[in-house]
């Protein structure tokens, strides 16, 4: 893995700690999800052209993401 790749999984797993204990608090996995992306599409949206903004959002939609290994669900 590069440093890049280390840092991008280090961040994920913060992310992802902070969001189980949004999620315990709200206890709603749907509302802190969405808002979640919805905070990095605007700050996708804030660095990228209209154009590659549109891009990167049609690619999302067409990879097949895999779930959570231990997903918290409420």
């Amino acid at each position: 893995m590069t440093n890049e790749d280390n840092i991008i999984a280090e961040l994920n797993d913060k992310i992802y700690d902070e969001a189980t204990e949004h999620n315990e608090k709200v206890k709603d996995s749907m509302l802190v999800a969405t808002s979640y992306l919805a905070v990095g599409s605007r700050i996708l949206r804030s660095l990228l052209t209209k154009k590659n903004y549109k891009q990167f959002m049609d690619q999302i939609v067409e990879e097949d993401v895999k779930p959570l290994e231990k997903p918290v669900l409420h």
